[in-house]
């Protein structure tokens, strides 16, 4: 007992099975890209975590060198040491910094140097006003004294005209005698 449809059977099964076949293949692929883009995206994520958690390590450490140059900045101009040390280790700081903005792959290199352009600009009018404060002292210890020099001048004028009032007293008396 043969089927007398056996050719449409087999033709009708094997359209099936290869709508079958391409159906779970795509389930397949489907399953596979969704399982396989979130990876992609993870890697992506975790890559772009890891340069914000470098660019944040490498702000802190900038942060805290900066804080170190700005306390030094403040205590410059006061007497506890020698402006001119101080003015020494401040470039050599700055200049750390600078290398430190150069060495490193930064997302911002620019806003990191002009800040260290500042900082060398602030160090440099710090020295500056430094200068210009010991030439305020200096004048004002070269009007004292010339206000002493101008007194002393006055007095021996005085002097020299009761001198020559005298002497003419003198000389008025010899004639007189």
């Amino acid at each position: 007992m043969n089927a007398l449809n056996k050719k449409e059977r087999r033709s009708s099964f094997l359209k099936f099975l290869l709508l079958f076949v391409l159906l779970i293949g795509l389930i397949l692929t489907t399953v596979f890209f969704s399982y396989k883009v979130p990876l992609k995206q993870n890697d992506e994520m975790i890559d772009s975590i890891n340069e914000v958690r470098k660019e944040k390590e490498f702000s802190n450490g900038f942060a805290k060198e900066l804080s170190a140059i700005s306390a030094m900045l403040d205590s410059i101009n006061t007497k506890a040491q020698k402006p001119e040390t101080l003015d020494i280790i401040l470039n050599d700081n700055i200049k750390k910094l600078s290398m430190m903005v150069d060495r490193d792959s930064v997302y911002n290199k620019s806003m990191y140097r002009n800040i260290v352009f500042t900082l060398a600009d602030l160090g440099a009018a710090k020295k500056q006003l430094r200068e210009l404060t010991g030439k305020d002292v200096n004048l004002s210890e070269l009007q004292k004294q010339k206000e002493e020099l101008s007194k002393l001048y006055n007095d021996a004028q005085l002097e020299i005209l009761r001198l020559t009032k005298e002497n003419l007293q003198m000389q008025q008396q010899k004639r007189n005698n």
